[in-house]
């Protein structure tokens, strides 16, 4: 996973790669402060396990979970999937948590 910060859009981008899956093998979901995307690679149909002789690729569930600024609703979040890649989008503050200037008295 990268995570990136653009300053002028004040947005965070996380991107995760994903080779050989496809979008409806993944889940995001927003609950709290937490972003979690999951998902599953699983074998093809096709695949013949009895010849095989080095195995690298793995396949099974997956989760990662990543802290989001409080406040961020699942509207604010964008996501989309392209050659293998996912990139998630995401404010970098929410609504409430914009820095609000304090009086002196």
């Amino acid at each position: 996973m990268d995570l990136h910060e653009n300053s002028e859009t004040k947005a965070v981008t996380a991107t995760f790669e994903l080779p050989g899956m496809r979008q409806q093998d993944v889940n995001i979901e927003v609950h709290g402060n937490r972003l979690t995307i999951s998902g599953e690679s699983k074998f093809s149909e096709n695949y013949d396990r009895s010849g095989c002789l080095v195995q690298e690729r793995s396949y099974g569930k997956f989760s990662r979970t990543l802290q989001i600024p409080q406040g961020i609703k699942a509207e604010d979040v964008h996501a989309k999937m392209e050659h293998g890649l996912i990139t998630v989008c995401f404010p970098k503050a929410g609504p409430d948590q914009q820095p609000q200037r304090v009086a002196i008295a």
